[in-house]
């Protein structure tokens, strides 16, 4: 039996066993009680993992920078409204909205966050502004709205079918659960969609190959664009081009599970307990988009895009240039930190075709989606 593995999830585990592992993972990371994110997740150095709005606020300002153009690109709307998805501790909103105020503007910002724990820590990270934040629970709460959609490390922890390459054919792994421990098995694909993500590239896959196909993307983007009534789209996540996520080479996958900023390689060790990530497949979020009206308009690297921003003198604008501040923008635009690693993806919906945006004046990779 996994270590305090509670009674609940393993009857959950039990009476739908077995399982495919995106809804394994859906029960670890989202179930309503017992889920990692139920129990309010620890970022930074004293927790599982970090992210960029908790390096420095410079990100916040450089984000709210990009915002303020598309604010005044879309015609100064005067019922601009930002509303962010998977808010963390909080961070980015407090960084974003102290920005704005720096620069003597205010836009309503909304958080769409089911768990109340994680709230309820944003409520506290945003000590003083939170009178300026709405919270919604789900998006039947959310009103149409003009502006911008803003997450941050949210579509990498969406669950995930895996799939494997045998000697007859691609079969996906289910997750069995009996007598106290799981086990994997391989079975047909659940549904057809995961054969159609991943054909041309399986052909070239060898015996063996694992990897990762998520659907729940085209749910989310559905409700971004049936409540984005005019604006911008904006993703910060780690992920590939699908041509670079089914490569031959990447034969085990990008699924990993964090705890204590260390990598787990056994995914059931610690239901509920750690973080279960998959890196995003950028080109499903263009093609799926597409078909919802949300055009693509960029695809940067994250140093890129801070560059592009002038994040070095964003730095002078809210007074942070000791040397510690100088360190943690390295981390923020070195390939040995996030810079590499993370992308940025911007789309638009009923915004202009002409829509130029300086976080990808330095750079656009636009075509390798």
């Amino acid at each position: 039996m996994p270590p305090n593995l509670p009674a609940e999830l393993a009857r959950i585990f039990a009476s739908e066993s077995p399982m495919t592992f995106a809804r394994y993972m859906e029960l670890a990371l989202y179930h309503p009680e017992f889920g990692y994110y139920a129990n309010a997740p620890k970022i930074g150095k004293k927790g599982d993992y970090f992210t960029a709005p908790t390096v420095h606020p410079v990100f916040g300002a450089a984000v709210a920078k990009q915002i303020l153009e598309i604010w005044e690109a879309l015609g100064r709307p005067q019922d601009f409204t930002i509303l962010e998805a998977g808010a963390g501790e909080g961070y980015l909103a407090l960084d974003i909205l102290r920005y704005l105020a720096l620069k003597g503007k205010e836009f309503p910002y909304r958080i769409l966050e089911p768990f109340p724990a994680n709230r309820t820590r944003q409520r506290q990270t945003l000590q003083g502004l939170a009178e300026k934040v709405k919270w919604f629970e789900s998006w039947e709460e959310v009103p149409p709205f003009t502006g911008v959609f803003l997450s941050n490390e949210l579509f990498d922890s969406f669950p995930v079918h895996l799939i494997e390459k045998t000697d007859e054919d691609l079969q996906e792994v289910y997750v069995v659960f009996g007598k106290g421990r799981f086990v994997e098995a391989l079975g047909g694909l659940s549904q057809p969609e995961i054969l159609e993500r991943v054909l041309p590239y399986a052909n070239y896959w060898p015996e063996g190959y694992r990897t990762e196909v998520c659907l729940a993307y085209r749910g989310f983007l559905k409700e971004i664009a049936k409540h984005l009534v005019k604006g911008v789209v904006i993703t910060f996540d780690y992920g590939y081009s699908r041509a670079d996520l089914y490569h031959p080479d990447r034969e085990r996958g990008t699924l990993l599970c964090f705890r204590e900023h260390q990598v787990l390689e056994n995914p059931y060790l610690f239901p509920g307990k750690c973080d279960l990530t998959a890196h995003v497949d950028f080109t499903a979020l263009k093609e799926i988009g597409e078909t919802f009206g949300l055009y693509p308009v960029g695809f940067t690297t994250q140093a890129a895009f801070l560059v592009g921003l002038g994040v070095e003198g964003l730095l002078q604008e809210i007074g942070r240039t000791a040397p510690r501040d100088i360190e943690a923008l390295k981390l923020l635009l070195l390939p040995q930190g996030l810079g590499m690693s993370h992308w940025v993806f911007v789309q638009a919906r009923n915004a202009p075709l002409s829509l130029s945006l300086s976080g990808f004046k330095l750079s656009n990779r636009l075509r390798i989606l």
